[in-house]
C-alpha cells in the first residue's frame, strides 16, 4: 500500500520528526510507502530538516510553498492548485491512499479523488480548524470563510473511508456535523511520544539538570513547555500561578521552554517576577524531556473553547510520561477524564481564588509526596500517551485503509 500524507503548515511546525514520522516508520509493514507532502510558508530550514529525517527512515518527503495573500482568494487558489499536485503525483507515484491533514489538504484531496477513481481517503481531520479560527483568530462563526471550512470538514467525513481524530469529544462532533448514522470509521489516537525519551530519569540526571539552571534538589521546578501567547495560552495568569507559589515558598523557580521566549518575557516583567527566580529557553525538541523530568509540576493553562475539546495536548502527555503532575484548565481534549488526584488538578477557572487553591494544592499536597506522585503520573502518561499506543492505534486505522485498497 502506497499513502500519501499531505499537510499545511506555517514556520516553526515540527510535528512531522517529533510525531508522525516515528509513528510512520513503526506502522509501515513490508512492502508499504509512506510519502509525505508539505504546503509550508517561511520554512525552508525546517523542510530541509524534515526531509533528512524522512530520507533516513525510508521514505518521501516533498515541500510546496503557499499563496497567502489576499488570504481568501489565495487559499482558494491554492486549494485548487493542491488539488492539481495531488492528482499528478498520485498518477506518478501510484498512490493507493490520500491522507490529508486538516481541513484545507482536505479540500485538495476532495477534488482530486473526482479524477482518481479507486484511491481511497483517510481524514487526519487533527481538531476542529474552523472552530479554532473562530475561537482564538476572530473569525465570526456566521462569515462565509468558517461555513465554507465547515462544509469541507463534513464533506471529507462523509467521503473518508476512515477518519481519525485526537479526542472522543471530537468523535462525536465530527460525527454529527457530517450526519452519520453511527460514528464507527472514527478512530480516536493519541498523540504518543517515544517514552524511552520522554521518562523521569534517576535522580542522578535530575540533579545534573538541575544543577545546570542553578538550582538544588530541594527548589519547588514548575516547568511550561511550548507555545505562549495570551488569548489560548493565558500567559498572564501562569506568571500569576507562579507568583502565589513564590510567595508560599521563596525558592520557587519557573522554567518556560518555548519558541517564542520573548512573549515569556514580557509576561514575567508584567507580573513582577524576579528576574532570578524564572528560566526561558529555547532549546532543540530533544532536550526537552531532561528538562521536563527535572520538575515538579507540569502547566497548561489553555483556554477552554469548543476547538479545544478536540485538542489532544502534546504537552499534557509529556509531563506525565516525564512524572509531572500536570495542573490544567478543564476542557480540554479527553483531559477531564485522564487526570485524577495522583495525576495533577483540573482548574474550571483561573481567577485569582482558584490560583490561590491550586498553588497551596502544589506547595502542600504534591511536593510532599513527590515521588508517588512521579511514578503515578509515569504509569498514566505510558497508559495513554505512549508511542506502542498511537503505532497501535495508527496501525487499526491503515489495516482498516488497506481492506478498502485491496477489497
Amino acid at each position: 500500500m502506497r499513502a500519501l500524507f499531505v499537510t499545511w503548515d506555517g514556520p516553526g511546525s515540527n510535528y512531522h520528526e517529533s510525531l508522525f514520522l516515528p509513528i510512520f516508520a513503526k506502522i509501515r509493514r513490508p512492502g508499504d510507502e509512506i510519502h509525505l507532502l508539505q504546503y509550508a510558508w517561511g520554512a525552508d530550514a525546517r523542510s530541509a530538516s524534515v526531509r533528512e529525517a524522512a530520507q533516513r527512515l525510508g521514505m518521501r518527503y516533498v515541500a510546496l510553498p503557499v499563496w497567502r495573500t489576499p488570504q481568501a482568494p489565495a487559499t482558494a487558489l491554492m486549494i485548487l492548485k493542491g488539488a492539481f499536485d495531488l492528482v499528478r503525483y498520485v498518477r506518478r507515484h501510484r498512490i493507493d491512499v490520500l491522507m490529508p491533514r486538516s481541513i484545507i489538504p482536505a479540500g485538495m484531496a476532495l477534488l482530486a479523488l473526482r479524477f482518481l477513481p479507486g484511491v481511497k481517503l483517510l481524514f487526519d481531520a487533527d481538531g476542529l480548524m474552523a472552530d479554532e479560527r473562530a475561537d482564538f483568530a476572530g473569525w465570526s462563526r456566521d462569515g462565509r470563510p468558517y461555513r465554507v471550512l465547515r462544509s469541507v470538514e463534513a464533506a471529507t467525513v462523509r467521503r473518508a473511508d476512515v477518519v481519525i481524530t485526537r479526542t472522543y469529544r471530537a468523535k462525536h462532533i465530527l460525527a454529527e456535523r457530517a450526519g452519520l448514522a453511527g460514528a464507527e470509521k472514527i478512530i480516536v489516537i493519541s498523540n504518543g511520544r517515544d517514552t524511552d525519551a520522554f521518562q523521569p530519569g534517576t535522580v542522578a540526571e535530575r540533579t545534573s539538570t538541575r544543577q545546570r539552571l542553578g538550582l538544588s534538589d530541594e527548589a519547588p521546578l514548575l516547568v511550561y513547555a511550548g507555545s505562549l501567547d495570551e488569548e489560548k495560552y493565558n500567559a498572564s495568569r501562569l506568571m500569576a500561578f507562579f507568583r502565589r507559589v513564590l510567595q508560599h515558598q521563596s525558592t520557587a523557580h519557573f522554567l518556560v521552554l518555548s519558541g517564542s521566549p520573548e512573549l515569556a518575557e514580557v509576561a514575567a516583567s508584567a507580573a513582577n517576577i524576579p528576574v532570578g527566580s524564572y528560566t526561558i529557553r529555547t532549546v532543540f525538541p530533544s532536550e526537552v524531556p531532561r528538562y521536563l523530568a527535572a520538575g515538579d509540576l507540569g502547566l497548561a493553562f489553555i483556554q477552554p473553547s469548543l476547538s479545544m475539546t478536540a485538542a489532544g495536548p502534546i504537552k499534557a502527555g509529556e509531563y506525565l510520561l516525564c512524572g509531572l503532575p500536570v495542573l490544567s484548565t478543564s476542557g480540554i481534549g479527553d483531559l477531564d477524564d485522564l487526570l485524577d488526584a495522583e495525576t495533577g488538578r483540573l482548574l474550571g477557572s483561573l481567577d485569582d481564588s482558584a490560583l490561590d487553591a491550586a498553588a497551596g494544592w502544589f506547595i502542600e499536597e504534591v511536593l510532599p509526596a513527590r515521588e508517588r506522585h512521579r511514578a503515578s503520573c509515569r504509569v498514566r502518561g505510558l497508559e495513554h500517551f505512549g508511542l506502542d499506543r498511537s503505532v497501535a492505534q495508527y496501525r487499526e486505522a491503515f489495516d482498516r485503509i488497506g481492506e478498502a485498497v485491496f477489497a
